[in-house]
């Protein structure tokens, strides 16, 4: 009777609880996620880079004064709209390399429940992105990023 009791209690807590594993069409959208919003900044598609992020996105690099001291650089979703929209207007900047082809990676370390982990890279632009996802109404989406350049060998 007394054992009976124990796993009663126990079902009883873990019926309280949604349990949810990772799935197939989980990596598979969160991975979407992050190749919209990169490949979306890349090619200057607004839409792309909307479908991939939270409207409240908070996306950080850390810079440095003339002087070394280190700082941190925010940026907000309307500011990354914007700067995907000078991406396709063709005011990116000096750094870019035509002939080089964009490849992008995309690496998830993580998935607990609605919450995930990916790590973006290319080989065209030199950055990577840490990327905070969450499922937010169904979709997953990018809720923070934090974000540097590769450092380039010597």
């Amino acid at each position: 009777m007394k054992q009976s009791m124990i796993l009663l209690s126990f079902a009883l807590v873990f019926c309280g609880f949604k349990l949810s594993a990772q799935t197939k069409q989980d990596s598979l959208d969160i991975e979407n996620a992050v190749r919209n919003y990169v490949d979306g900044w890349a090619t200057g598609d607004i839409d792309r880079v909307a479908k991939g992020v939270s409207p409240e996105l908070v996306k950080r690099t850390i810079g440095q004064d003339k002087e070394g001291l280190s700082y941190t650089n925010n940026m907000s979703a309307s500011l990354l709209l914007v700067a995907t929209k000078m991406n396709k207007e063709g005011i990116r900047g000096k750094d870019l390399e035509p002939d080089k082809p964009f490849k992008e990676t995309v690496q998830i370390f993580d998935v607990t429940g609605d919450f995930a982990l990916a790590k973006g890279m290319n080989t065209k632009y030199g950055f990577f992105d840490y990327c905070q996802l969450a499922k937010f109404n169904g979709e997953w989406k990018i809720i923070n990023v934090l974000w540097g350049m590769v450092p380039q060998k010597k």
